[in-house]
């Protein structure tokens, strides 16, 4: 039991707002209506199968992340930053070199807030949440002060 001095030993949260998985739900519904819609003329046309594959393939890709995104979760702690994805994303706070924390306050259903860091390693990495303790986490972060207190 934590007593009102110690701190959490993290803090998670969902990666995506409701608001943005009901807009990709949505769109997932639309592609669903336009793939049975377009089927007939599809098949009508006796398209190769290298066509047919290469569009199951993309539908398969956008629906395996459409199924992450609706799971994936942020954690922070005092020393990493993790979310879980298709392949999860982690770093270290301590190898992180810059960072830009992205928060459009009343367009959260639309713009899912994010941190983009820079670590040691070559490229960046976003991180999402809909969580408000990993986002004033991530704040606090982005300010330069630990992100748990």
């Amino acid at each position: 039991m934590q007593d009102g001095n110690e701190l959490p030993a993290s803090f998670e949260g969902p990666a995506f707002t409701r608001g943005v998985k009901v807009l990709a739900s949505v769109l997932m519904i639309g592609v669903a209506i336009f793939g049975v819609k377009a089927a007939p003329a599809f098949i009508e046309r006796k398209t190769s199968w290298a066509a047919f594959l290469f569009m199951m393939l993309a539908l398969g890709c956008v629906i395996v992340c459409f199924v992450a995104m609706l799971k994936s979760r942020t954690r922070i702690n005092a020393t990493h930053i993790h979310q879980t994805w298709i392949s999860d994303k982690r770093v270290a706070i301590k190898d992180i070199t810059q960072m830009k924390l992205i928060y459009v306050p009343g367009l959260t259903w639309l713009i899912a807030p994010r941190l983009i860091v820079k670590a040691r390693s070559p490229g960046s990495i976003v991180f999402h949440t809909a969580d408000p303790q990993v986002l004033a986490a991530f704040a606090r972060l982005s300010m330069g002060m630990p992100p748990l207190s």
